[in-house]
């Protein structure tokens, strides 16, 4: 009998026993399949406090509205986990078993199965480094024409790889993508804001891949995209306007749509027209609101006062009046009319 005791407290002076102590400070990473052929990336970063337990956040890589969001309680005890998000209307349960988690997320409407494991950022070798570094380009077929794509891959401050895409029909302005892998000629990356996944394989300054984006007349499969490294000439819609309508049109025009569902109710809709390095008379559509520049105006005429003008990414159009400083028509994007009133800036 005094053998057995001892070897009882032998074994919970080692922690072989009841007693359960898994750290899970860091990040988690699992799959939400939240339709048939669309899988949402979920990743819990949790942060230990100095009284033992632990906070944490919920964001997903593939969409960018859940960004930083914060869990307003956490609980793990005996390797079952607990998390609360009420800011989601949402919560994760999970037990802890051979170094993962096997859980449910609940959200109003559904319960849906959510293992997570630990996430290691990729990390990427000098050689696949320089081979990415530059600017790709390549044409996307879509739904509504072919689409410029321009990637750009370069080295931060850390020094770690950092890669953006841009559309040239949408102005350039570049969004960031994510989850860059690159090994064996592979590569790899996503895009949160579009939940975008792009796949392909390297040869000679080459990438030939598929671009995988959900959305109506988006194919399940994804699109085939070829892009090429080097430079990419700066894309130009020249206005077939005479000097006498452009000396008219000149400037910058500014107004705005009502849209209910906008933060402030509203978007601002500026139109310029100007003259490039070349002389040639173009123009552009900004939307502050939604910090976009330089959307590409590929046609404009003008005549007996009455102006119209198409973008090509968004689809959109804009027909007016003109009457002294104000342009005063409506804007057209898809099924959707808003009236819009135009002031010369």
């Amino acid at each position: 009998m005094k053998t057995f005791s001892r070897i009882l407290v032998l074994l919970l002076a080692l922690g072989v026993g009841p007693a359960f102590s898994q750290e899970i400070a860091g990040v988690w990473q699992g799959k939400l399949n939240v339709a048939p052929n669309q899988a949402l990336t979920i990743q819990f970063n949790f942060t230990k406090k100095p009284d033992g337990s632990y906070a944490a956040v919920l964001n997903s890589p593939d969409n960018p509205a859940i960004k930083d969001v914060a869990a307003n309680a956490v609980t793990f005890n005996a390797g079952a986990l607990k998390v609360d998000v009420t800011a989601l209307s949402g919560s994760y349960a999970g037990t802890f078993k051979d170094g993962n988690f096997d859980g449910k997320w609940t959200q109003p409407g559904g319960v849906l199965p959510l293992a997570l494991s630990p996430y290691h950022k990729p990390q990427l070798s000098a050689a696949a480094v320089k081979t990415l570094q530059g600017t790709w380009h390549g044409p996307l077929t879509t739904p509504i024409g072919p689409l410029t794509l321009v990637t750009r891959f370069k080295v931060d401050a850390k020094g770690e790889l950092q890669g953006t895409l841009a559309v040239q029909e949408q102005g350039g302005n570049e969004v960031p993508v994510s989850d860059i892998e690159f090994a064996n000629d592979k590569l790899s990356f996503k895009i949160p804001r579009g939940q975008v996944t792009f796949t392909a394989t390297y040869s000679k300054d080459t990438l030939t891949g598929n671009w995988k984006q959900p959305g109506p007349g988006q194919p399940p499969e994804g699109t085939p995209l070829t892009l090429k490294k080097g430079d990419v000439a700066a894309l130009v819609y020249p206005l077939k306007l005479n000097n006498e309508a452009y000396a008219a049109l000149n400037g910058k025009w500014q107004g705005r749509i009502a849209v209910p569902q906008a933060p402030n109710g509203g978007l601002t809709i500026v139109l310029r027209f100007e003259t490039n390095a070349n002389g040639q008379y173009v123009a552009f559509v900004d939307s502050p609101d939604q910090r976009v520049t330089g959307m590409l105006v590929n046609e404009a005429t003008f005549a007996a006062g009455k102006l119209t003008v198409k973008t090509v990414l968004p689809p959109a159009e804009f027909s007016g009046t003109l009457s002294g400083k104000t342009l005063t028509g409506q804007w057209v994007q898809g099924p959707m009319s808003f009236p819009l009133t135009l002031a010369k800036q």
